[in-house]
């Protein structure tokens, strides 16, 4: 990541595929729309998951998701999505979005961006993808996003049956 203060030059923005990033920026909208709408019919129950307003800042958050694919697209660096991933934990976090369906999100933005770009730029894409949820895989084992074992919870309370409310 360059940082100017520390006297690093930005990023060439013609060292990736600019091409692929023009393209993407100009259909923004469409690809965001496309990619919750993938999401939704490809996941059963999500839209039961979520209220209308959730449903409306994933889509408001799918413009900038694929303004940072096209950055990383132009500049051929992969930190513009997984540092970006690495800032979007918290936030998800606190919407009590767990990363599962964050992925979820993420594979139906890969499709739709998929449909305005070549056979290889679709795989440096791709590429970049993998980075991106192989961060996100991370964080889904941090406690919270996952119900956990029944088992050792139930040993870890004393054997308290019935009693929910601690652990």
């Amino acid at each position: 990541m360059p940082h100017p203060s520390l006297g690093h030059p930005p990023h060439d923005v013609t060292a990736g595929i600019p091409a692929a990033a023009v393209r993407l920026r100009a259909s923004t909208d469409r690809i965001a729309k496309l990619a919750l709408q993938w999401t939704l019919r490809d996941e059963e129950g999500f839209d039961e998951r979520y209220d209308e307003q959730a449903l409306r800042l994933f889509l408001r958050d799918l413009g900038q998701h694929v303004n940072q694919l096209a950055r990383a697209l132009e500049t051929g660096e992969d930190s513009y999505v997984t540092s970006y991933a690495e800032w979007l934990v918290p936030v998800y976090r606190r919407r009590r979005v767990p990363m599962r369906d964050f992925m979820l999100i993420l594979g139906g933005l890969q499709r739709a961006a998929a449909t305005v770009m070549t056979p290889d730029e679709r795989k440096v894409s791709d590429e970049l993808f993998e980075r991106w949820t192989a961060t996100l895989k991370k964080h889904q084992r941090l406690a919270g996003d996952h119900k956990g074992n029944s088992v050792v919870r139930f040993f870890w309370k004393g054997a308290g049956i019935g009693d929910d409310k601690w652990v």
